[in-house]
């Protein structure tokens, strides 16, 4: 049971919808069997006390009908029934959060029943709220198109008069088939940079000239952001349509679900560091630090209220980067407890660290680092590298041979995969041979230098040559 479908489930629940499910399940409208709520009882108790071993099947069969011996059908099927109960929670749960398909769902029951009063009071609701608090997502715009057809229906039915209102209906969906080829076709693109098959969009040049003829398309803020993200991937020498996403992005960014903008600043981040990879200077640096600072004011980066450890470590590198050492340090204390709790005290440590190391307080930083077991692998791998450079840097080679040694054990003892494995072992072998060059022979520093640049780890590269001038 420790590695089912279910327990998989369970254990991606927060605190409070574990609390939620509880009830859920005592509830008798939505589960009638005292022996699903007592294995659920169970393994909430196992999860929660960190007692794996209490999940075996035969244990908790054992637990929930005790002295009758076991029956591993019975138990299996057991185990399906909650996860089919459990699934049904998970979607009443969407469904509670989505109001848009709430009140969808409730017009299309009150016209069936009949009940106008109700019916066009569903409708006056949903059309202020849209008003009030607008949702530029794609998938609102196709649930606002059926809302309406709903409507349309409702007044044919009522006085046959609905013209107006299947105009209404048809330009909605028609913004929402452009606006998600648009969506689609940047994703078309993103997936092309990383595969030898290039997947082509038969109607986007027919959507690109409509556009280009009906520029007050650009008005619906989902076709104007996705317009000039694909164009930015298109053209990526053009400033010009990155400015305009990035505007878009202020304006109308707190207008989409967390899980449709995430996606949005996602295309965008990833052209500032391609564009900061291939231009030298701060320009797109900056600009990846402000959209880093946009996206945690409009809680974009969140997921499920957590924030990614990998995010958390990325911001805290572009705005080291631009030397905000004042901001990261408020950034690193404020977004702790944003993290996951089994990643929280690794990543809070070792982006503690590297900031203490880029404030050339080695010390402080070495102490942050040994205060850390770092469960994580690839944190672990961070760690590990960065305790390298502060050694290279103080020139504490003996305690840099002995790091050297462990740190490459450890690589081969984990079996950490390409290109990962590769890079590390290059670092290890660069910075031995920076440790045995001769300083005073020229042409040995001459060679190493150049088999350093062709290292292909750029933020490597540069650090490693750094040291050896």
């Amino acid at each position: 049971m420790k590695k089912s479908r279910l327990i998989e489930v369970l254990e991606a629940l927060s605190g409070q919808e574990v609390e939620r499910l509880g009830k859920f399940l005592a509830s008798p409208y939505h589960n009638t069997r005292a022996d699903v709520l007592g294995l659920y009882e169970h393994i909430a108790f196992a999860l929660r006390q960190n007692m794996e071993h209490i999940l075996d099947k035969k244990y908790t069969y054992e637990k929930l009908f005790p002295g009758k011996p076991y029956d591993d059908a019975k138990m299996r099927h057991l185990i399906y029934v909650l996860l089919q109960v459990t699934e049904e929670f998970l979607a009443i749960e969407w469904y509670q959060q989505d109001v848009a398909t709430k009140n969808l769902c409730l017009a299309q029951q009150y016209r069936q029943r009949k009940l106008s009063k109700s019916f066009r009071q569903t409708i006056k609701t949903a059309y202020a709220r849209q008003e009030k608090t607008p949702s530029y997502s794609t998938a609102d715009q196709f649930r606002m198109s059926m809302l309406q057809e709903i409507n349309y229906q409702y007044q044919i039915e009522e006085n046959r008069q609905g013209e107006q209102g299947m105009q209404t209906c048809h330009d909605t969906l028609h913004h929402f088939f452009i606006a998600t080829m648009l969506r689609q076709n940047c994703s078309l693109l993103m997936q092309n940079r990383l595969s030898t098959q290039h997947h082509q969009s038969p109607l986007l040049d027919d959507v690109l000239k409509l556009i280009d003829r009906q520029p007050e398309l650009l008005e619906i803020p989902a076709i104007f952001l996705y317009y000039h993200s694909y164009q930015m991937f298109s053209e990526e020498g053009d400033n010009h349509h990155f400015q305009q996403l990035k505007s878009g992005i202020v304006r109308y960014g707190k207008g989409f679900p967390r899980t449709e903008l995430r996606d949005i600043f996602l295309i965008v981040i990833n052209h500032c560091i391609r564009q900061n990879n291939k231009n030298e200077g701060t320009i797109f640096l900056s600009e990846l630090f402000d959209l880093y600072q946009v996206g945690l004011e409009q809680g974009a980066f969140l997921e499920n209220g957590f924030l990614s450890r990998w995010t958390y470590k990325n911001i805290v590198m572009a705005g080291l980067m631009l030397k905000e050492f004042e901001w990261v340090k408020s950034f690193i204390y404020n977004y702790e407890s944003k993290l996951e709790k089994k990643y929280r005290k690794d990543s809070f440590a070792y982006n503690l660290a590297f900031l203490h190391y880029c404030r050339k307080q080695y010390d402080k930083a070495i102490s942050q680092l040994q205060q850390v077991k770092f469960d994580d692998v690839f944190l672990n791998l961070n760690a590990r590298n960065l305790l390298l450079k502060i050694y290279l840097e103080l020139e504490e080679y003996d305690a840099l041979e002995a790091h050297l040694n462990s740190f490459e054990i450890f690589i081969r003892r984990k079996k950490i995969t390409n290109p990962h494995r590769v890079n590390y072992l290059n670092i290890i072998k660069l910075s031995r041979k920076i440790i045995q060059v001769n300083p005073h022979d020229k042409a040995a520093k001459v060679s190493l230098r150049k088999e350093i640049e062709a290292e292909k780890n750029p933020s490597t590269q540069a650090f490693l040559l750094e040291i050896l001038k």
